[in-house]
């Protein structure tokens, strides 16, 4: 492992300040840094375009945990660990409680932040599989302008390079007690996972959302279906699914692997 490339540091005081820096060639989000540090480290193309980290830790929008009735706000900043070991988000949207405290190592959920788990462009964030489960927004600061939208969409046109940052502010869940995450990896809690599983049992259906499937995680709306309507899981599965075979395991494997998951999580909240 190499040192890191030679970069340049600010620190905004706010929003305002952060829009400002971002326009600048090269600037990079930096927040708890547990995968962009490493990326940097290692010359990993994704973060090729880096020259300056634009350290976001003192905005007060990003921070906390808010309650507004039927949704919670999770500020960008909250980490994994808060995630886990928060009462409210426990009681509340357990599916986010139990992959938060799933995910990496525990030194590793004390730094990693939710709006960063959403940014890295790896195929098994744990908590991001359980945002889409749970049918997450985010409050993102597109130019000028913050507006809210849909997690799946941002993940879908997220590219990691300048121009193309968008700063993410928070995230808003819909409450959800019927909800379960689980994972199998190498190692439990201390490495990413082989595959990823949420599942949330809302009053108008059911959610699910796949990690290591794909190049990023993603809600499974055909095995949502298949479950609401009482048919077979796996096949449900197949039809959407192109997991990638590699040196943890091979396709085949990760689709028998999603379908055992999923029943798991089935039998922890009841079937429809």
């Amino acid at each position: 492992m190499s040192d890191l490339p030679k970069l340049s540091y600010f620190r905004p005081r706010d929003v305002e300040e952060t829009i400002a820096a971002l326009a600048r060639p090269g600037t990079c989000i930096y927040a708890g840094g547990t995968d962009l540090l490493v990326a940097l480290t290692e010359r990993r193309p994704w973060v090729g375009f880096v020259r300056e980290l634009v350290d976001i830790k003192s905005l007060d929008a990003a921070k906390g945990l808010t309650d507004l009735g039927d949704r919670l706000r999770i500020g960008s900043l909250v980490t994994a660990e808060e995630l886990a070991t928060n009462a409210m988000v426990r009681r509340e949207v357990p599916v986010l409680a139990e992959a938060a405290g799933l995910t990496a190592a525990p030194a590793l959920r004390r730094r990693g932040t939710i709006g960063g788990n959403i940014t890295t462009p790896h195929p098994a964030g744990d908590v991001t599989t359980a945002l889409l489960a749970l049918a997450a927004t985010v409050e993102v600061v597109d130019g000028n302008a913050l507006r809210e939208a849909p997690l799946v969409e941002y993940i879908a046109s997220r590219v990691l390079e300048w121009p193309r940052q968008r700063l993410v502010i928070a995230v808003k869940v819909r409450k959800c007690r019927r909800s379960a995450f689980e994972k199998l990896g190498p190692r439990s809690g201390f490495s990413r996972s082989i595959v990823a599983v949420g599942v949330s049992r809302f009053g108008d259906g059911v959610g699910v959302a796949l990690g290591g499937m794909g190049d990023r995680p993603f809600p499974a709306s055909a095995t949502a279906a298949a479950i609401e309507q009482g048919r077979n899981i796996a096949a449900a599965l197949q039809y959407e699914c192109r997991p990638p075979a590699d040196e943890l395991a091979a396709s085949g494997y990760r689709l028998r692997l999603a379908d055992a998951l999923i029943g798991r999580a089935l039998t922890r909240i009841g079937r429809p």
